[in-house]
């Protein structure tokens, strides 16, 4: 029992002792138990950013490709290129370049730079230069469609056929073979008659000349009768002339047709074969 009061003396003492201590110099308490710190919600932090890539340049060559694209095959192997675009085209010959601008003609399309003028007919097309209108140079004849981008429609209609004129003398370098698809319905010149036209070049061509005359179906009723005619003209003058025009019995399936022209003739006494007049713009 003395034991006992003995150590609770001691302990209580002890005590009374860390007490005095603590009052005495205040940091051992904050050494023994550390302020607790308050708990905090996690903060959010952005996602990274991911760095914009760098702006691309900007490359004309797929422009080019969409736009519509011709190639030809032409007289001696020669390739003719055409980047067809609004009111223009740009033309590639043996390296050459052309950049042409549309020009307005009664039938199928033409472009010229200057002197040079394209020209085609469906699928069929020359390259000439008329700087010296006397003596045209032909760069590109007898132009064949090769491919085209976007794929080339069908022909809605074509006349195909020849056109011989024997065997004359030289003919001048400006000569052109005109054909053309009538209305008998209508008179001779009126602008009405007038359905189609196809100009080629034959300064420096043999007889027969192939040609192929493209039309508009919508304009050519079955009911209605339709003739083809053809004249060569050159320096000016009518050389050849077809006497007696072609009928065409079946306008919506034509036959092949065979245009045999005699010279124009102008002797004392005799009416000159008349020309065949300009078509007018379709």
């Amino acid at each position: 029992m003395f034991r006992t009061a003995i150590r609770l003396s001691a302990i209580a003492i002890a005590s009374a002792v860390s007490v005095l201590l603590v009052l005495r110099d205040p940091s051992l308490s904050a050494q023994e138990s550390p302020p607790a710190q308050s708990p905090t919600a996690p903060q959010s932090q952005p996602p990274p950013q991911t760095p914009a890539p760098p702006p691309r340049a900007v490359s004309r060559f797929p422009m080019r490709l969409a736009l519509p694209r011709r190639e030809y095959l032409c007289a001696g192997g020669a390739r003719t290129v055409i980047l067809v675009e609004t009111k223009a085209a740009r033309l590639t010959l043996n390296g050459h370049i052309y950049n042409m601008k549309e020009v307005e003609t009664p039938s199928g399309t033409k472009y010229a730079e200057g002197t040079v003028v394209w020209s085609s007919t469906g699928e069929d097309g020359f390259l000439v230069d008329n700087a010296d209108s006397s003596h045209p140079e032909m760069l590109a004849e007898e132009c064949h469609l090769q491919s085209s981008y976007p794929p080339a429609a069908p022909t809605a209609g074509s006349i195909n056929g020849t056109a011989t004129f024997g065997s004359p003398p030289a003919l001048p370098k400006d000569a052109v073979l005109i054909v053309q698809l009538r209305d008998l319905s209508h008179d001779a010149d009126d602008p009405a008659a007038f359905l189609a036209e196809e100009r080629i070049p034959i300064g420096a061509r043999k007889t027969p000349i192939s040609f192929a005359l493209k039309f508009d179906p919508s304009k050519a009723t079955a009911k209605i009768p339709f003739a083809v005619s053809a004249s060569i003209m050159g320096h000016g003058k009518l050389l050849f002339v077809l006497v007696k025009a072609v009928t065409i019995p079946d306008i919506a399936n034509p036959a092949p047709v065979h245009l045999a022209l005699s010279r124009a003739t102008s002797k004392k006494g005799q009416t000159p074969a008349s020309p065949v007049p300009e078509a007018p713009h379709l």
